[in-house]
């Protein structure tokens, strides 16, 4: 559902919002990055796309190398680099496909499994100490607003996304 234009007067409030969001992301980082000084180097970001693929996209904990790249959007090579740095790090494992030995799959090692768990885990515990610094019912309407916020983004996108495919199919 569309909501009409903001008012004129509240650009600045809308700006000083999205600085607001841009600081939030910036500050979060930061503490997650200090959050996670103690836990091993592997490279998380990468780590927990490919365990994120393979749950969604997967099959017996793996996943074929080419669907993996086309799951994340990336181009194969690109791909292959990434998990190269995982796999010299011992946190997956490149195995031949036994029934098509031209295909290969990937799956997570058990020090793959055990750093993920490590990065979550201190990653949830700096978050929780964060969200403790605000009084409950503050928190509650934190939550609930943060839902609001999350959900008018999307359908923003969504329409923003739709107008563009409309332009881009008529020429």
């Amino acid at each position: 559902m569309r909501r009409d234009r903001m008012p004129q007067k509240s650009a600045p409030e809308l700006f000083a919002l999205v600085h607001y969001l841009h600081r939030l992301s910036t500050e979060g980082k930061r503490g997650a990055k200090m959050a996670l000084e103690s836990c091993p180097k592997c490279h998380f970001i990468m780590l927990e796309g490919v365990l994120m693929t393979i749950e969604e996209h997967g099959q017996n904990g793996s996943i074929y190398v080419s669907d993996l790249a086309a799951a994340v959007k990336q181009p194969l090579p690109a791909v292959s680099r990434a998990l190269r740095q995982l796999e010299q790090d011992g946190l997956i494992e490149r195995i031949t496909d036994p029934n098509d030995r031209r295909k290969t799959l990937v799956r997570p090692t058990e020090k793959g499994l055990d750093a993920s768990r490590q990065v979550e885990a201190a990653i949830s515990r700096y978050f929780e100490r964060v969200i403790c610094r605000i009084p409950e019912e503050q928190r509650e309407q934190l939550f609930s607003l943060t839902g609001v916020l999350l959900e008018a983004v999307e359908a923003e996108n969504a329409e923003q996304q739709a107008k563009l495919k409309g332009e881009n199919e008529n020429g």
